[in-house]
């Protein structure tokens, strides 16, 4: 439970050392570690602009708990064909805002992606909306919220924000 004791400073560095440890998980494509960052009754969502200001929850992607992100990661590793590529993201700074409902935050993130034949090209340029929460000493993800600002996505987003 994050307490008002908890300095700006501590809380800033907590949720700093989530969003590395997550961003490292997928840029080293571990996937299967992924719903792990996730609480069991969740929500993630990948939804273009212009959905998320008029209010909309038509999404690119979507998933509403830790199982259906499992599912999500199974599809990936199992069943679909792609190109083998690599993917960068690179997050910009935090704007994090503790309360009753747990942690904010929000950043930029630009996401490269590079095939092994050809130049890397930018995926996607987005904002993300989070809700973290604290759970036995550990951040969970409650909610992410993947802005994105374009509906048109090269090829295809395969691997998550």
């Amino acid at each position: 439970m994050i307490t008002t004791a908890e300095t700006d400073t501590a809380l800033r560095g907590r949720v700093r050392d989530l969003y590395d440890a997550y961003y490292d998980t997928l840029d080293d494509v571990r996937l299967s570690d992924w719903p792990g960052f996730f609480l069991p009754d969740c929500l993630y969502r990948v939804i273009p602009r212009e959905n998320f200001e008029r209010g909309y929850t038509l999404s690119t992607m979507q998933a509403e708990s830790r199982g259906m992100l499992q599912d999500r990661v199974t599809g990936l590793t199992t069943t679909q064909m792609y190109a083998p590529r690599y993917y960068r993201r690179f997050p910009g700074p935090l704007r994090i805002s503790a309360g009753p409902e747990g942690i904010r935050t929000r950043h930029n993130l630009l996401i490269v992606q590079t095939l092994i034949d050809r130049q890397s090209e930018i995926v996607l340029s987005a904002v993300c909306h989070d809700r973290i929460v604290d759970e036995d000493g550990r951040l969970y993800f409650a909610e992410r919220i993947v802005v994105i600002d374009s509906e048109m996505i090269p090829n295809s987003l395969i691997y998550p924000a």
